[in-house]
């Protein structure tokens, strides 16, 4: 018994989410139309892009790519546009939320590496305006985006030529806040 107590105080969200879970089965109890409303490909989807960056993080990709930046780059400026248009692009590719979760100790690292710290908050609400922004234009780019992708079975030609403008314009908007 020590031992599920001390699972359960070293991962407190976890052992909140269980139980808003159950809270909610006990509030609504499950029923067919329940289980019909699971979205299983998109739930698969979303737990294999999120396999592929633990796998990346566990291999030390991000930390040579870390030592690969600060080796390139000459001031904190070009340090923070990196930072906040990977979030940018990376977001298109893994959800909006991998790429904050995957990018944001990254700057935090990068940031404490050029001994500038104090940019941090400013990087990374940058970062959050730029995730949010970058995965609005494809359809893996947040969860809700792959939801309306499949409800209304568009191709991805359409998917891209309905949003590519308001990424675009936000890109550009974005390129203003960062210099």
């Amino acid at each position: 018994m020590p031992s599920l107590f001390h699972f359960l105080r070293s991962n407190p969200v976890l052992f909140l989410a269980s139980a808003g879970a159950l809270l909610s089965f006990w509030v609504v109890p499950p029923s067919g139309a329940l289980l019909e409303a699971l979205n299983v490909p998109v739930l698969a989807i979303l737990f294999c892009l999120m396999a592929v960056i633990g796998g990346l993080r566990e291999t030390g990709f991000f930390d040579r790519l870390l030592d690969h930046l600060l080796g390139r780059l000459q001031d904190t400026r070009q340090l923070g546009a990196v930072l906040v248009f990977a979030c940018f692009f990376g977001s298109m590719w893994v959800t909006n939320d991998v790429a904050l979760l995957t990018f944001v100790p990254f700057a935090l690292l990068s940031l404490e590496g050029q001994g500038t710290e104090k940019q941090a908050a400013r990087v990374i609400v940058l970062q959050t305006l730029a995730a949010n922004l970058g995965s609005m234009v494809t359809p893996v780019g947040n969860p809700q985006n792959l939801y309306l992708y499949f409800r209304y079975q568009m191709d991805l030609g359409e998917f891209l030529t309905l949003l590519l403008p308001y990424t675009l314009a936000s890109l550009v908007l974005l390129a203003l806040g960062v210099v």
